[in-house]
């Protein structure tokens, strides 16, 4: 998931400098938590999985991916271990266990749970009816004033639950690009209820309760039931219920409260690929890694909200697994909590069985699968500069945890590193295992040649030649606004621009001719506008702190001429994880 970033100035890290201070030998700094005997009837401990072979595979692999620190934590019935590896924070920040890291969507599974606890107490009722609190209870019985959809969603508005909101089952795409910085006439800072009340200009892709499309936006919806019910903010019902309850010191809903409480929270950082693929041309090199402003957390909430170390997820796996058998081996959440957030309740896309024995399907708040027999639980988190995955094996009594400081590659490298110690601890030998490596190179690959494929990938047919625009370029410059996704402010692309992805065009012939900086929103990016034929175009979304591609996304736009000569609309359609459905834009300037 990728949500909620601040402005601030970058400061760029010369490659030298970061390639050397990773090859440092830096203390190793592992932990054993809550561990106990559990050697069976000779009562000898397990041997840590993090040995010196497992470090030299880690370093080699933040070497290859391009990230300059992960955390690891493992979970093996009684015992734990975790241990940091990499930098931290440049020049010389080690990671260790207790390094702090945004954990991005990692942070529903805590969301889900609050909701289970809320419903397990008896003490919330529906204000619509006087019933209970339960997964089937309907948002709009519960903020009916803010939950509010567009007209011919009429029975989605009456009828989406708890449980819709979180298993992706809503019927609703991300529109992770509509989150803005400030809302309404005042233009006061952004809230999780102004998110809410955004819904009622957005468009549904698919019926409720059909198909899975993943969206942030229901997370922050049913945080904003959490602290309507609780009336105290999200980060302290998590604190109160959770957190305190199972030792997790070092976990927040909150950037700032972390860093006044005196937490080392690692720094984000990005490899400049763009630039060291113009060196392989013949161009200037790369930066190497580029640090990336800290993001705020406050509109993350319930949907990304957490910064955590794994020393604490360690904790949270465990409660997670110890509450999994017959008898309830983690009272922080009761059985029917446990039985609830774990159970399936909608099929992923055949293409996530992936490394797995069938598609997955998502529970409350998990990814749910098997592999080898055995059933797993996973879900992953990726912020601008952080990425996260967490899986636990309850049958084995067996979970990871990884933690690292780049996004994407964090999240490639922490696969890979998990699948390890899994397979490892299955016995599974090296030709039957998945190549999770394979899956990272093809996205990156893939991703690095957008500039040359976003034509044909958008509008495989299309005029050849192409039909000229209908207008000179000057004609399409301007500010359209939507009523969720506020403003877009066209601009021409001169010969001299060097705002788009860090001059990413100079790796094509073609570039765009239009370009717009969305500074404005939650999500800070570029828009790069190249003319397909007559009023279609294809755009090119890369993100304004990280322009290495890695995250860049597509879309499709199409002006609207009015019978006067003039661009009246810009019509755009979002691709983020499929169609987000087609955003009108009216040009107001």
């Amino acid at each position: 998931m990728r949500l909620v970033l601040r402005p601030a100035v970058a400061a760029v890290l010369a490659l030298s400098m970061a390639a050397t201070t990773l090859q440092q030998p830096e203390p190793e700094q592992e932990q054993k938590i809550l561990h106990g005997n559990t050697g069976g009837d000779n009562g000898a401990m397990k041997k840590s999985p993090l040995n010196d072979d497992f470090k030299a595979f880690v370093r080699e692999a933040l070497d290859r991916w391009h990230v300059p620190g992960v955390a690891v934590a493992v979970v093996d019935g009684e015992d734990a271990w975790t241990e940091g590896y990499g930098i931290s924070s440049f020049p010389s920040t080690p990671v260790t266990p207790s390094t702090l890291f945004y954990t991005g969507s990692t942070t529903k599974a805590f969301t889900a749970a609050i909701v289970s606890l809320l419903i397990s107490s008896g003490n919330f009722s529906s204000p619509q009816d006087s019933s209970p609190l339960s997964w089937q209870t309907p948002i709009t019985h519960l903020i009916r004033d803010d939950f509010v959809l567009l007209p011919e969603y009429e029975w989605p508005a009456a009828h989406l639950t708890l449980e819709d909101a979180l298993s992706h089952r809503t019927g609703f795409p991300r529109h992770d690009k509509a989150l803005a910085k400030r809302y309404c006439p005042d233009r006061h800072p952004g809230t999780i209820r102004d998110v809410v009340r955004s819904l009622r200009y957005l468009p549904m892709v698919a019926e409720p309760r059909v198909k899975w499309r993943y969206c942030n936006l229901m997370f922050m919806v049913v945080s904003h039931v959490i602290e309507t019910l609780t009336k105290e903010w999200l980060g302290q019902t998590m604190k109160e219920r959770i957190w305190e309850p199972l030792d997790m010191k070092g976990t927040y809903l909150s950037l700032e409260q972390a860093l006044e409480a005196g937490e080392e929270v690692a720094r984000g950082y990005y490899w400049d690929y763009v630039g060291e693929g113009n060196a392989s041309e013949g161009r200037v090199g790369g930066k190497g890694f580029v640090e990336v402003p800290r993001a705020s957390l406050d509109l993350a909430s319930g949907a990304g909200g957490v910064v955590s170390n794994v020393l604490d997820y360690a904790r949270w796996i465990r409660c997670l697994i110890r509450g999994d058998g017959e008898e309830n081996g983690c009272t922080v959440l009761p059985k029917e909590a446990h039985r609830e957030l774990k159970a399936a309740r909608i099929v992923l896309p055949p293409e996530s069985s992936k490394g797995y024995d069938a598609p997955l399907a998502y529970s409350l708040g998990w990814q749910v699968g098997t592999c080898k027999g055995h059933r797993v639980f996973t879900h992953g988190g990726s912020m601008e500069a952080y990425g996260a995955v967490v899986y636990f094996l309850p049958d084995l009594e067996y979970g990871v945890v990884v933690l690292g400081n780049t996004e994407l590659t964090s999240n490639f490298l922490g696969r890979e590193v998990v699948w390890k110690l899994i397979n490892d601890k299955l016995g599974v030998s090296e030709e039957q295992r998945f190549d999770w490596a394979a899956v990272g190179r093809g996205t990156i690959e893939r991703q690095l040649k957008l500039p040359e494929t976003v034509v044909n990938d958008l509008y495989p047919e299309r005029a050849n030649p192409p039909l000229p625009p209908a207008l000179p370029l000057k004609e399409y410059v301007g500010v359209y606004s939507h009523p969720a996704y506020q403003n877009i402010t066209l601009e021409l692309v001169d010969e001299d621009d060097t705002t788009l992805s860090d001059n990413q065009t100079k790796k094509r012939e073609r570039r765009g001719e239009l370009k717009a900086i969305r500074d404005n929103m939650e999500w800070q990016m570029t828009f790069e506008y190249i003319h397909v034929s007559g009023e279609f175009w294809a755009v090119i979304i890369d993100m304004l702190n990280t322009p290495n591609l890695l995250t860049a996304q597509l879309a499709r736009a199409e002006f609207v001429v009015g019978v006067k000569g003039k661009v009246d609309k810009l019509k755009m359609e979002f691709l983020e994880n499929g169609s987000e459905g087609v955003i009108v834009f009216d040009k107001i300037a």
